[in-house]
């Protein structure tokens, strides 16, 4: 496997310190790093389409943490995640693009506001 660092986009060295890091690892072979630094970049492509796609859904011009939160709430293979993503706040969470308009001809707050708005009240609500 000649120049196998230019098959992957992950440091296949650095895949496998963390491995020989763990005690019940002992001598890993040369394919192993390159294999699971294959599988996380295949990983990594199906979150960045399935972000990618709902941030284009919701109209919205940059990606978001809470576009992610919905690409994985959305897609059954990566349920494992929901309980990491689950204390995100979604401000678009009532289905509504994010451009700005709330249907009436208002406009709505950003979600920088409204996740203001909600630790202002917790403090309130603490006092």
């Amino acid at each position: 496997m000649k120049n196998r660092n230019k098959q992957t986009k992950f440091p296949v060295a650095r895949i496998k310190k963390i491995m020989q890091k763990d005690e019940e690892v002992g001598k890993v072979a040369l394919a192993t790093p390159v294999l699971i630094s294959k599988g996380l970049e295949l990983f990594m492509a199906t979150i960045v389409d399935e972000m990618s796609k709902v941030t284009l859904e919701r109209g919205a011009k940059r990606v978001e943490v809470w576009h992610l939160k919905a690409a994985i709430e959305r897609t059954e293979k990566l349920d494992f995640l929901k309980e990491i993503v689950e204390p995100i706040p979604d401000p678009y969470a009532n289905g509504q693009d994010e451009s700005g308009a709330a249907g009436d001809g208002r406009r709505r707050r950003g979600p920088k506001k409204l996740l203001s708005d909600r630790l202002e009240k917790q403090k309130q609500e603490e006092h």
